[in-house]
Parts: C-alpha cells; structure tokens; sequence
C-alpha cells in the first residue's frame, strides 16, 4: 500500500489513525465563551453512570440509553471527536487551529499552524507497514516527540535508518561503512544519497554543526519522507515486484530463473 505523509492542506493522506490512504475533510474550529466561573466540561465513569442511573428512574427514561451517554464515554477515553448534534452556532472562529477528518475511519487529527498536533505522531503520521517492527518503534518515538523536540526526532530517525541497515543485512556498526557497502553493491547514488542525508542531519543533531534543526525543523520533518523512501524502494517495491512474479504459472517462470540462474554462475 502507498503511503503519503499527511500533510496540512493536503485532502489525501495516510490517516495517522488507520494508516488507510483516504480521502480527508478539513474543518474550521470555533470558540464559544463560557460564563463566568464556568469551566470546560470533563466526563467520568461514575459521573455518566450516576447521571444515566437517574435519568432511567426518571420520568423521561424509557428503558433505553439515549446517544449522549455514548459520546460521554467515548470522551472519557480521551479521544478527539465531533459531536452528533450541532452547537451554538455563534462562535469564535480560532485562528491557525483545524481539523482533518479522515474518510476511511471517520476520526480527527488537529493541526496548529501547519503541523498535525494530535495523534502524537508528528508529521509522518504512521510508517508503513512494510517497516521492521525494530525500526518502526524507532520511527514512531521520533514522530511523537517532533512537535516538542525536532532534534531529537532527527536523531531517532538516524538511528532508525542504522538499525535498518541491520534489518538489510549490513554490520550495523557503523552507518557510514554500512551504506558505502551498500552503494558498492548497487544501490543507486540517488538513494546513496538519500542514506547520507539522514546519516548526516542525524549526526548534526547531536553534535555542533553547522545544520541547527531546531532552528529549522523543516528539516527534521523531510527525514520522515526519506526513511519512507528508502523503506519503499528497498522493502516494498521488491515484495510487490515478487508477488507479482510468484502470481505466473511456474511452467512460465521456470525457464526464466533458469537462464537467470546461469548468468549468476558465470
């Protein structure tokens, strides 16, 4: 499956949620005013199940839960959601904070400025499913600790892109060797250079250099779009090319591997 980082003002992304490549709405956010010593509402089990308990015995109860109890609960578990009945209408609009509303799962990421905020996954939204579990876990801790810390996100990904290395095959020892063999081996010079360039911002983020990612984390954030290049070009382009070829007749492929096979002995 493609995957495409989500994206302020993008309407097609992989949902940081499901990981599905969908379609997104976008929304405006609007602020009302509450009275004064009036403070924002938060839900607890004992207090939805109190407050439902007494509506039944009521003389409004009829025996069934209405949908508010529903979205009470779903609120307590800290998700961020629309509500199914409309608000006051008259609002503060909020300047630089929207929503993107996902068409394959129906959830919410919230954006400030131009950065996804909510989930906790950065800008990269979820790695794709072709990612080593090892460098995954790796990938995912530098999405959630971008918005914070662009450094140190850039760092992960470094080590991310070593442990990756391993996953290939490599001594993960030492990255630089890694990759240089890897070039020595046929890896293209663009994706070479691709390797280097989270070898080295990586590097910088750490040690005094002349790249300051926090100065400009653009630069932390285009490291997510490189780790996915190098998954899919060396990971998943190579599965989907084998799947397809393990999909002919094998009395067609035979006499293919076996020419192959003889070009390899000599």
């Amino acid at each position: 499956m493609m995957h495409i980082r989500p994206a302020f003002q993008s309407i097609r992304f992989s949902c940081p949620h499901c990981g599905a490549l969908a379609h997104q709405y976008w929304y405006t956010l609007r602020g009302t005013k509450l009275n004064k010593d009036e403070v924002p509402t938060r839900y607890s089990s004992e207090n939805v199940d109190a407050v439902l308990k007494n509506y039944l015995e009521s003389e409004k109860g009829n025996g069934e839960e209405p949908a508010f109890f529903a979205e009470a609960r779903k609120a307590i578990e800290s998700s961020v959601f629309f509500s199914s009945e409309r608000s006051d209408p008259y609002a503060y609009f909020l300047y630089n904070l929207e929503a993107s509303h996902c068409d394959s799962c129906q959830d919410i990421a919230i954006w400030m400025q131009d950065r996804m905020v909510y989930p906790s996954s950065g800008p990269a939204g979820i790695a794709s499913s072709d990612t080593p579990a090892s460098v995954k876990s790796l990938y995912e801790e530098a999405s959630a600790v971008f918005t914070t810390s662009a450094r140190s996100s850039a760092a992960l990904l470094r080590l991310a892109l070593q442990v990756l290395l391993k996953e290939l095959g490599e001594e993960g020892e030492n990255i630089n060797d890694d990759i240089n063999k890897l070039f020595e081996n046929g890896l293209s010079a663009s994706l070479t250079k691709v390797m280097h360039s989270v070898r080295i911002i990586g590097n910088e983020s750490v040690h005094p250099g002349e790249i300051s990612v926090d100065d400009d984390p653009d630069i932390a954030e285009a490291l997510f779009g490189l780790i996915d290049q190098i998954i899919d070009q060396l990971i998943t382009q190579p599965r989907l090319r084998e799947a397809l070829w393990e999909k002919l007749p094998e009395t067609k492929r035979k006499p293919v591997e076996d020419r192959l096979k003889k070009g390899n002995d000599k």
